[in-house]
């Protein structure tokens, strides 16, 4: 379904926050009158902003954009002061249909400051949230926003067009796709009218001076001053997102390249000779394989063995690039094309192997890129365990929370485990059962995370050490941010 949100003060994907915008609550401009007003609607068109912060969502609604991010393109209706994520604008059975994210690139930087003393730079500087500060700032209130991007998490994909989503409902409002997303941390302060020696920063560090200037934190997330440590740890602590890049989608077909199959990536530098070109898009397709676009990797392969001058090199020969073509037909949900092309693949490299470790090679490789849904009960069992590994990992609770109920459903589903393979996964699973409790309680989740790690205490048989209280006493202790909750 389509969710509303209202950016600078906003959920991203998944629950309303609030209304807000030009088409909806009426604006506060500079000189009082509402922003229902001509002037006060142009200031908030969506074309002279394509770079819209984001810096008021909650830590919420970040998990769950992220999580959205993470396995498709984000599509978003763009109009006036309002921004609302279409979150029908996917295919949940082939994650990445319309393309992916980067693992972000990250860069080095300073913290960059954004001061805002009335509406017109308030429309100015964060259109967004004229909505939601406009009243503030209108009373005098000064904002301030300090913020440092420590990197960008880039699409697969250069453009879109409506061609490309029209099989698609969901899709029928979405006005833009982000681009990209940069990542950070920020804080918002606000300050009541008054003099504030010049040089003087929020934090109060830079040129002295006594500031008159009543100020409180508004809002912050990620902590500003581990973006230039030197430990994972800084890092992990600075790599919220922020800000936008939004690219209106155009309109018609798209410039599919003859016998594609797929979009055209105009973001590939083609120059050189055509060796050269074909080069540049088989590289291009094996990064797009890795971030699970697999159709943004047949169209390049495509359009590569069009131009290759030499035919040894093209993805349909099986000593050339066709396990790679295969893994990409996989990911779009042609597993049988792609199974048979690697098996093919693989006979012509590895003639040695005897057909049962092929066989055994192919079907784990379709395990991992195959969509979920064309799976049997015990690999999607798998395939759930693994993917709960990872984001546990990673302390991601959104993905776990939705891993943990899908695997649930799997295991209530499922046969009883009738020999020692079968056994294993079911124990694996419960495993990773537990582990998204340990996400969620980390998270400060902790209703939802205990209730997980009870979940998988009794499939496993331990019901003995759910015995109150020491079940709650050794939980607490575990987890003292989740003491007395």
């Amino acid at each position: 379904m389509a969710v509303r949100t209202k950016l600078i003060g906003v959920a991203a994907a998944g629950v309303l926050l609030g209304a807000g915008g030009c088409g909806g609550q009426r604006l506060p401009t500079k000189d009082g009158a509402m922003g229902s007003t001509f002037a006060g609607q142009r200031k908030c068109q969506a074309d002279a902003h394509d770079r819209p912060f984001i810096v008021e969502w909650d830590a919420t609604d970040i998990a769950t954009f992220e999580d959205r991010a993470a396995r498709d393109i984000v599509f978003v209706s763009y109009q006036g002061c309002e921004l609302r994520v279409i979150d029908a604008c996917s295919d949940d059975s082939v994650p990445g249909r319309y393309g992916s994210y980067s693992p972000p690139r990250w860069t080095s930087g300073g913290v960059e400051k954004i001061s805002i003393a009335d509406t017109a730079e308030l429309y100015a500087k964060l259109p967004l949230g004229v909505a939601t500060f406009g009243g503030e700032v209108e009373r005098g209130v000064t904002l301030d926003l300090e913020y440092h991007v420590s990197g960008v998490a880039t699409a697969t994909r250069a453009t879109m067009h409506r061609g490309a989503l029209k099989e698609n409902p969901g899709c029928a409002e979405a006005t833009h796709f982000v681009k990209a997303v940069n990542l950070g941390a920020f804080a918002i302060h606000a300050s009541e009218s008054g003099r504030e020696s010049a040089g003087a920063s929020v934090h109060g560090v830079g040129a002295g001076g006594e500031s008159r200037r009543s100020t409180k934190t508004e809002k912050r997330a990620g902590v500003l001053t581990a973006c230039t440590g030197s430990t994972a740890a800084d890092s992990d602590k600075c790599r919220v997102p922020i800000r936008l890049l939004l690219v209106p989608i155009k309109e018609g077909e798209g410039p599919v390249r003859e016998g594609a199959g797929g979009p055209a990536h105009p973001e590939i530098d083609l120059d050189g000779t055509p060796m050269m070109q074909a080069g540049k898009l088989r590289n291009s397709a094996s990064e797009k394989a890795q971030l699970k676009d697999g159709a943004g990797c047949l169209a390049d392969l495509n359009e590569a063995d069009k131009i290759d001058p030499d035919p040894t090199r093209v993805s349909t020969q099986p000593k050339a690039l066709l396990w790679l073509r295969a893994s990409c037909e996989m990911l779009t949900g042609d597993c049988d094309s792609g199974k048979l092309h690697l098996r093919q693949a693989r006979q012509a490299q590895s003639p040695t192997l005897g057909p049962d470790i092929i066989d055994r090679m192919v079907n784990d490789s379709a395990k991992g890129l195959c969509p979920i849904s064309l799976l049997g009960t015990w690999d999607r069992i798998d395939r759930l365990s693994s993917d709960m590994y990872f984001a546990w990992t990673k302390q991601q609770p959104a993905e776990c929370k939705r891993i943990a109920t899908a695997l649930l459903g799997e295991l209530d589903k499922a046969p009883k485990a009738a020999d020692h393979e079968q056994q294993r996964l079911m124990r694996a699973a419960t495993t990773a059962v537990g582990n998204a409790g340990e996400c969620l309680a980390k998270a400060g989740e902790c209703n939802a995370g205990k209730r997980l790690a009870q979940e998988s205490l009794r499939r496993r048989g331990d019901s003995r050490h759910l015995a109150e209280p020491g079940y709650t006493e050794r939980w607490e202790k575990s987890y003292p941010q989740c003491k007395g909750k």
